[in-house]
């Protein structure tokens, strides 16, 4: 019971430090994990997981729209490209579309790899 609360602790903690760039590329990564187990159970035949999943995905895209500093430029753009994916997300899931899902995956695994190498940049400025 101990380790349990230790890594507990150890993940809460490893959470506190990331930076906002380090932030937004977590959520990339469970967005995409989302989606992929949304396209996993919709294969599987199992459209009530593949619902949840496909939704949790929309709740993260939904933070990251909420989280935009719109006196930034970029954030005009963003906001517009995580409209389109909530949007898309949602489509998709009603009409259980794995095609399309496929497309959304590779548009948010792209999204995470450019905000990762964003933070890289930072990093290095830092």
């Amino acid at each position: 019971m101990q380790h349990a609360n230790l890594y507990q602790q150890y993940k809460t903690q490893s959470l506190e430090t990331l930076t906002k760039g380090e932030i937004v590329v977590k959520l990339f990564e469970e967005a995409s994990k989302q989606i992929s187990m949304g396209i996993f159970f919709a294969n599987n035949g199992n459209a009530f997981k593949s619902y949840n999943c496909i939704t949790k995905a929309q709740k993260i895209i939904q933070t990251l729209e909420f989280s935009l500093d719109m006196r930034h430029a970029i954030s005009i753009e963003l906001k517009d490209m995580y409209l389109f994916l909530h949007a898309q997300l949602g489509k998709a899931a009603g009409e259980k579309d794995v095609e399309l899902l496929k497309e959304l995956l590779s548009l948010v695994d792209d999204l995470k790899t450019t905000f990762r190498q964003a933070e890289k940049l930072a990093r290095v400025k830092r």
